[in-house]
C-alpha cells in the first residue's frame, strides 16, 4: 500500500452460502459477499438476500458506503466454488455483465471478470478465503440465526478476520508488533475488544447475543 492508496482500492469478490436464517415461521437463504482488500488483506462482509444482479450491486454499493469506491475490482465467477457451491456459481454466471459493467464505469471503476486463477492474490490466502467459508456454513448449522444475529455474526468474525497478523510474529521483545488489517483500518494499535467467557452451551442462551459470542468465539478457534 502507498502513501496516496487507501485500503480496498483493489479488491477481490467472493460469495459463500446459502446461509439458512429463520424468518417468522420460515426459512429463507442469505448468501455472505466478502470484499477482500488486494493490498492489506482487509475484509469487509455483506449480506446479500438473493444472488441475481441487483442485490449484489446493492451489496456493492453498501460497501462503497463504508469503505470507498476501489479502482479496480476483481471476481472470478466462482470458478473456486465446489459442492454445495455450484449454486452460486450457476447464479454468479447468469448476471448481467452489462448492467454492472455500466454501474461500475459510472463510478469509474475497473472491473475484471473471471482473472486468471489466484492472479490477483496468492494461493495461500485463496485457501484462507475457502476454509472460511467452509467454518461460516459448519458454525451456522449449529443453529438457525435471525436476520439480526446474522449481521452481528458477520460484524464479529470480520473483525476477528482484519484482527490477524499481516508481517511476521516475532519472538523478540525488541521488534515491533504484529501489525494485522484492523491497524491499517481503525489507525489504532490496539483493535480487539475484551471479550467474556461463553461456551457450547450459550448456544442455546435465551440471550441472542451469547449465542453469537459463542459462535464468534468457535470461528476466532477455527478460524486462527
Amino acid at each position: 500500500m502507498t502513501a496516496d492508496k487507501s485500503p480496498f482500492t483493489f479488491v477481490g469478490v467472493d460469495y459463500f452460502g446459502p446461509l439458512n436464517v429463520k424468518l417468522g415461521r420460515s426459512v429463507v437463504k442469505r448468501y455472505g459477499c466478502l470484499f477482500t482488500c488486494l493490498t492489506t488483506r482487509a475484509v469487509h462482509i455483506e449480506i446479500a438476500h438473493s444472488l441475481n444482479t441487483d442485490s449484489f450491486i446493492s451489496a456493492f454499493q453498501r460497501f462503497t458506503s463504508r469503505r470507498g469506491i476501489p479502482e479496480k475490482v476483481y471476481s472470478d465467477n466462482g470458478t473456486n466454488f465446489v459442492g454445495g457451491e455450484i449454486e452460486l456459481r450457476k447464479n454468479i454466471e447468469q448476471w448481467n455483465k452489462a448492467t454492472i459493467s455500466n454501474y461500475m464505469l459510472h463510478k469509474d471503476i475497473i472491473w475484471t471478470f473471471n482473472p486468471p486463477y489466484a492472479s490477483h492474490r496468492g494461493g495461500a490466502w485463496e485457501r484462507m478465503i475457502r476454509s472460511t467459508r467452509n467454518i461460516f456454513k459448519a458454525l451456522i448449522n449449529q443453529q438457525l440465526l435471525s436476520d439480526e444475529q446474522l449481521l452481528t455474526f458477520m460484524a464479529e468474525t470480520e473483525r476477528i478476520m482484519n484482527d490477524r497478523p499481516i508481517t511476521a510474529i516475532s519472538d523478540d521483545c525488541r521488534d515491533l508488533p504484529v501489525l494485522t488489517p484492523n491497524m491499517l483500518l481503525l489507525m489504532k494499535s490496539n483493535t480487539s475488544t475484551p471479550q467474556g467467557v461463553f461456551d457450547k452451551k450459550d448456544i442455546y442462551a435465551k440471550r441472542w447475543w451469547k449465542q453469537i459470542q459463542h459462535l464468534a468465539n468457535e470461528f476466532w478457534i477455527h478460524g486462527s
